[in-house]
């Protein structure tokens, strides 16, 4: 696990509830996260917000990226993106399930928008305000990363408060 400690203006002693926001993808690395969320005492009146968010294509060199249009029928787009979307949505009813019964109070807002996931993630959390930001890490190296990049990563680096990677 990496921590990184941003205080911010207004931030508020560790004794006092916080806004905190988990991203998940639904896989292994994102489950960890939840659940050392789910498993560590949290101030009294803390409240959690999920965030999955549906990317299908995630061309890090411009080259890469090509319309996908004009390679796929239109139904087996249509049939992408329903998966996506119901892979984000299980990932946060998965995540929900785990911190409630934890005891955690988890926000009941939509939380599976459509977009780039790091700019999601670093908007959410600057609109809402979270205090801490945690999520997992794929641990990807080489062309993997070269081609997907490091959402973790990028997180860590922009984010407005402090942030939590969750390793394998």
């Amino acid at each position: 696990m990496v921590e990184i400690i941003r205080p911010s203006p207004g931030s508020k002693p560790s004794s006092r509830e916080m806004k905190i926001l988990i991203a998940t993808d639904g896989s292994e690395c994102s489950a960890n996260a939840v659940f050392s969320a789910a498993n560590r005492p949290w101030p009294s009146q803390s409240e959690i917000r999920i965030l999955s968010v549906v990317q299908l294509v995630t061309p890090e060199i411009p080259l890469a990226a090509s319309p996908l249009c004009s390679l796929y029928p239109t139904s087996l787009l249509d049939q992408i993106w329903k998966k996506a979307g119901t892979r984000a949505e299980e990932a946060v009813a998965d995540a929900r399930k785990m911190l409630r019964a934890a005891g955690l109070t988890v926000c009941d807002c939509k939380t599976t928008p459509v977009g780039e996931p790091r700019e999601f993630i670093l908007d959410e959390a600057q609109t809402w305000g979270a205090d801490l930001i945690v999520l997992g890490s794929h641990g990807r190296h080489g062309l993997e990363r070269l081609l997907m990049g490091s959402v973790s990563e990028s997180v860590a680096i922009y984010a407005h408060c402090s942030v939590e990677v969750v390793r394998r």
